[in-house]
């Protein structure tokens, strides 16, 4: 088994490359960086017919600009897809002639799959869309226009979809949380979502961060020394998401368990993943991330045992967060192990702890038997 035997990941000194895209390369302070001088060259060259252009040119050209910058390559996948759902709609349109209205219509055709061409009933899109994603479509969009600088005249008629807000997850009480381990321990067909579960309820960390888990973010140490993982930058939504997490005993055994399932199927080079992209049954390709749906078989079979029919896997996490505030631990630490919780997330969280604490404080509070003894009711008039 793997030990602590990588480098660290120390920040680079400054004025030293922070990162590179196409072939150019940002410095720190971006004092004489060539990526902005070529970001610049390229705006002065593009922008001056842009918002003549038809949308698909157009969008190309904005991607080309997005691509120069430090944007992670996930958001870049993310545009790439939202531009070719909306040129499906814009594409014939020359960005000057889009206004507030075509983006009504892209709302409500997008949310039907359902466009009418030449009197003809059209399905453009594999399936309908929900109001977030129509927005994050739309937001696209606007940002194309910005850059072309002709938001402005659209942007006091644009309203975006309602959206639901953010609503906590279930969190499991004590008893539930140990039935719910208990019979995922004895389940074969669940083992590997046992493992996760164990991981995401001691560490916070679920979804894409462990997908993102390469055999070299893996330190298992001997004895007393503590055991860690690293969440890296590629398998984190935000900036402030990169981190170590220390492993406590149950944490630790499950990363070892899932650690040796690597080797078993293939992975023995510090780049390969932890939870590798299986191609078939029983071929595994190391070098892939596993995909979005590698832990579904698992967790529903963990669900049918369980009884814990809604359950996901990112509601461990959330529990993980609380069990924390209950029993104490510092905000700030808390978000430095779970990275970024925001603001509203941590006040209900905080809001559990109190109850929590309210609770632990009537456990010890004297019955009603005790309070009518007379020392006790001089004590209460005092008092």
């Amino acid at each position: 088994m793997k030990r602590d035997s990588h480098k660290s990941h120390a920040p680079a000194p400054a004025g030293v490359v922070a990162r590179k895209k196409d072939g150019l390369s940002h410095t720190r302070g971006h004092k004489k960086c060539p990526a902005c001088i070529g970001s610049n060259v390229l705006l002065v060259s593009s922008d001056k017919n842009i918002a003549r252009e038809k949308f698909e040119p157009a969008a190309s050209i904005w991607m080309a600009h997005r691509r120069n910058s430090f944007l992670k390559d996930t958001t870049h996948f993310m545009n790439e897809y939202y531009i070719r759902q909306l040129a499906k709609f814009f594409g014939p349109m020359r960005l000057c002639d889009i206004n507030a209205g075509n983006m009504r219509e892209y709302q409500d055709a997008r949310r039907r799959n359902c466009l009418i061409l030449d009197n003809k009933e059209t399905h453009p899109w594999k399936h309908a869309a929900g109001n977030s994603i129509v927005n994050h479509e739309l937001c696209c969009l606007a940002q194309i226009l910005e850059h072309a600088k002709l938001w402005g005249k659209i942007r006091p008629y644009y309203f975006p979809l309602p959206t639901k807000k953010w609503s906590p997850r279930e969190i499991l009480n004590e008893e539930d949380e140990q039935q719910l381990f208990s019979i995922a321990a004895s389940h074969p067909e669940a083992q590997l979502a046992y493992w996760v579960a164990c991981i995401t309820n001691n560490t916070t960390a679920a979804g894409c961060e462990l997908r993102g888990l390469r055999l070299k973010h893996i330190f298992l140490r001997e004895g007393k020394d503590i055991s860690e993982i690293y969440i890296p930058e590629d398998a984190v939504k935000n900036d402030s998401r990169p981190r170590k997490i220390a492993l406590n005993r149950t944490a630790k055994w499950a990363v070892e368990q899932c650690y040796k399932r690597a080797l078993r199927v293939g992975c023995c080079q510090p780049d390969h993943y932890l939870f590798p992209f299986r191609i078939n049954r029983k071929t595994w390709d190391p070098s892939r991330p596993g995909s979005r749906w590698f832990l579904r078989k698992s967790w529903e079979k963990l669900r049918e045992a369980t009884g814990f029919t809604n359950l996901k896997p990112h509601d461990l996490r959330h529990q993980c967060i609380t069990r924390m505030l209950e029993r104490g631990v510092d905000p700030e630490t808390v978000r430095a192990i779970a990275g970024h919780v925001t603001e509203q997330m941590m006040q209900y969280y905080s809001h559990i702890r109190i109850q929590a604490k309210h609770a632990a404080v009537m456990a010890i509070e004297l019955s009603e038997r005790d309070q009518a003894k007379p020392g006790l009711r001089a004590m209460r008039r005092s008092a």
